[in-house]
């Protein structure tokens, strides 16, 4: 299982080159194609143009309207990848983001759906959806470049954002883990104003990446990344000052520990665990840091994806089986799951536009959930280009709070 569970600095050589074919504020139409899944007969829809290579930001960010109205999405209109807004009701994309150096896959929506945060060459950034402003909110030192990696706390009060040395980035992710680079993981308050100040929690020699907030503590969770196999001590947290750092559920022998993320109410961890490496007989679990007591959440299907609703009452999971490459609504109380359809992702690299670099994840199958657990969406190249799906599910969920 020679997996990375993240993209790698795909922004750090885009060129200028064909970057005036489209502009901010642009717009394209995006007619939806539905039809029914291949093994489930469930309705399905096709939401971006298969012309154009489409695909979600990284699936721990928030990217989806609260009334379910629009998302975000990175798009390759006019050469070069850029963040696009799509009206789900319109069937329209508005381009948000132009020029070079973009971070595709680091797009996350404000809590008041008016605005976003994302990341283009060393800098964080907040825009309205209008594009009318636009804020620096951080930029790196010299010497430092941004690796695409951030999270934003509940409350939006402060970012993390993972840097590495300059002259440590490797072109290729394998690479990049034996290169051992100087990596840290920086807070960043978030002022109503100008830039707010910022400090670093924590610096190692490792490639570091995935910092994800806990939810109602003043702690952070970041990830030594690498191949499963050959990182033991995966998962780190900190205090939000940088004290108290500590490693979280080491992997013991052969097991490997995968996708994890903070349950809604930040009392557990949640991470899919592999006992042997092998995908047969996998589980999501759930570690709590204090007690360090361990359970298992439930069984599921090899889950490489995961994206869990607001009450924690179902989850949606990607399979990394390449027998049952699908993707499962997975009920917890009712230890439960359900094939909703399969994604058949290539998993292959796919060429970034205006840059010499290939993308290893446009065709990873990441995951979103609307707030009211109504509806799914997906990426996949399941017919031979990365786009962006949806389909209903409320027959099957039941609704929260949007």
């Amino acid at each position: 299982m020679r997996r990375m569970s993240r993209r790698w600095l795909l922004a750090a050589t885009t060129s200028a080159a064909g970057l005036s074919a489209a502009s901010r504020g642009s717009r394209t139409n995006s007619p939806r194609e539905e039809f029914r899944d291949g093994l489930t007969e469930r309705q399905v829809y096709r939401i971006t143009d298969l012309s154009v290579l489409h695909h979600l930001p990284d699936s721990h960010h928030r990217f989806i309207a609260r009334n379910n109205s629009f998302l975000l999405l990175a798009a390759e209109h006019g050469g070069v990848r850029q963040i696009h807004r799509l009206d789900l009701k319109r069937e329209r994309l508005t381009q948000l983001t132009e020029g070079s150096g973009l971070h595709p896959y680091a797009a996350r929506l404000r809590g008041n759906d008016r605005g976003f945060f994302f990341m283009q060459e060393n800098r964080l950034i907040h825009a309205d959806l209008n594009g009318s402003k636009r804020v620096t909110l951080y930029e790196c030192p010299a010497g430092w470049v941004l690796t695409g990696e951030m999270d934003i706390s509940g409350g939006e009060r402060y970012a993390a954002v993972v840097e590495m040395r300059e002259e440590h980035v490797e072109p290729d992710p394998g690479r990049q883990f034996e290169r051992e680079p100087l990596c840290r993981v920086s807070v960043v308050e978030l002022p109503r104003q100008g830039r707010g100040r910022h400090h670093v929690v924590a610096e190692e020699r490792r490639w570091l990446s995935t910092p994800l907030f806990r939810p109602w503590r003043s702690q952070l969770l970041y990830v030594r990344e690498g191949p499963w196999q050959r990182v033991q001590r995966r998962f780190h947290l900190v205090n939000l000052d940088g004290t108290g750092r500590s490693s979280v559920r080491p992997a013991k022998g052969k097991e490997k520990l995968g996708y994890a993320y903070w349950a809604p109410d930040g009392s557990v961890l949640r991470y899919v665990y592999f006992p042997d490496g092998a995908r047969w007989a996998a589980a999501v679990r759930n570690f709590q840091p204090e007690t360090r007591a361990e359970t298992i959440e439930a069984p599921c299907s090899a889950f490489g994806w995961v994206r869990e609703n607001a009450d924690g009452s179902a989850m949606v999971g990607a399979s990394m089986r390449p027998s049952g490459p699908n993707i499962y609504v997975l009920f917890p109380r009712m230890q439960r799951e359900i094939t909703l359809a399969e994604h058949r992702s290539s998993l292959k690299p796919y060429p970034l536009a205006g840059s010499e670099r290939m993308d290893p994840f446009a065709a990873a199958p990441a995951l979103g959930l609307s707030a009211d657990s109504s509806w799914l969406y997906f990426g996949t190249d399941r017919e031979g280009v990365p786009a962006v799906y949806a389909m209903p599910i409320d027959d099957l969920v039941e609704g929260t709070a949007s």
